[in-house]
């Protein structure tokens, strides 16, 4: 970690960001506006993996990552920032192990709790700049505020299958709630509707590489503008953003941290929890009898990977429901449990009791895995 000195370089850091100060439009003077920068990262998962390296990497002198998960093997496929050990461990404690291991010459403090109300204030006016690297309106909406209320530069972005945007909101420009001024409604995220693993590495990259252009003075084609990116055509969009009259946040930017907020993120299915259960309860109330289990995903899901029972695709349920006649329960599962809410509702509609695996077969799998490793370990 660095001894603290950010007005001059060591040997080992003049040598470890030649290629940075060899370019003229960084030099020595950028690189110590690096050195001398701090950064919050929210979020440590798919987008904050290959921001936090790169800004790692760059010289950010302070970077503090806030993020109050922890490390599943459903992460692995995109989050490059973590390893198989770490199954199990805070994210945020998981990355700032492997961003000292890749440059021990900056600080890096890990915060093992989500961005709220009661820690975005100080979080936020302690930074010079804040990249959002979550996965939900409700926090979008607290990073823009607080950093509309303290003037901080923010840079966005979001992902989903094989497309994403970014942005970056500075002071006196657009706003995050010029461009939403409401939560769109039934919004998937990457657990229901799943995501390319490669896409979050190119967003994250985007978001990097506008954050420090931003420390450095140089252009920010994102500045006031949101970039609109197909990942599956290789197709890139801009589109200007315009500051609204109608905008609470920018006509009051003080008070934009007492506007209302989701209080958790929208998700795609609104299920009573009565006909939900967990991994355990749902293979208990199978085992239980006189029921019928029943796979809502598509055919190949099926074809790939199964826990048995009947299967009917969600979108082939209401010409299908005489196939469950005569059963008192059908216990619904699917990936991640959007589709076996959905399943669920259909079938309560018909008088039907119905009840979905809650977070579908990725729950399911976490469930079994520890179960398996408990008994190996006794």
């Amino acid at each position: 970690m660095s001894d603290g000195d950010n007005t001059t370089f060591s040997a080992g850091e003049w040598l470890r960001y030649t290629r940075h100060i060899q370019l003229p439009e960084v030099g020595a003077a950028g690189q110590l506006k690096l050195k001398q920068s701090h950064i919050l990262v929210v979020g440590a998962g798919g987008l904050g993996s290959p921001v936090a390296l790169y800004l790692a990497a760059a010289g950010v002198g302070q970077l503090t990552l806030v993020d109050g998960d922890v490390v599943d093997t459903s992460n692995l496929q995109r989050q490059i920032i973590f390893e198989h050990q770490q199954v199990g461990q805070s994210k945020a404690t998981a990355a700032k192990e492997r961003l000292l291991r890749l440059n021990p010459d900056i600080r890096v403090d890990a915060v093992e709790s989500f961005l709220s109300a009661d820690n975005a204030a100080a979080l936020v006016a302690a930074a010079d700049l804040v990249v959002d690297c979550t996965d939900n309106f409700s926090a979008r909406y607290l990073i823009n505020d607080y950093c509309c209320a303290l003037g901080k530069p923010w840079v966005f972005a979001s992902i989903q299958k094989f497309f994403g945007q970014c942005a970056l909101f500075t002071p006196g420009n657009a706003c995050f709630r010029c461009l939403f001024p409401e939560a769109p409604a039934n919004v998937e995220d990457c657990n229901s509707a799943g995501v390319i693993g490669v896409l979050p590495g190119l967003l994250g990259v985007l978001q990097a590489n506008e954050a420090i252009k931003y420390l450095l003075g140089l252009p920010t084609p994102l500045r006031n503008h949101l970039l609109l990116v197909d990942a599956l055509n290789l197709e890139f969009r801009s589109i200007q953003l315009t500051r609204s009259d109608d905008c609470a946040a920018c006509r009051d930017p003080a008070g934009a941290p007492n506007l209302p907020r989701q209080s958790a993120p929208l998700c795609a299915a609104d299920n009573s929890r009565d006909s939900v259960l967990t991994p355990d309860a749902f293979r208990d109330r199978y085992r239980a009898g006189n029921c019928v289990l029943l796979d809502v995903r598509g055919p190949l899901e099926r074809q790939s990977f199964h826990i048995g029972g009947l299967h009917i695709p969600l979108d082939e349920l209401p010409q299908r429901l005489t196939e469950l006649g005569g059963v008192e329960t059908v216990l619904c599962y699917c990936q991640s449990g959007i589709r076996s809410g959905k399943a669920v509702a259909l079938l309560q509609q018909q008088g039907v009791n119905g009840i979905s695996l809650d977070g579908g077969l990725l729950a399911w799998l976490r469930c079994s895995l520890e179960t398996l490793d408990d008994s190996h370990n006794r």
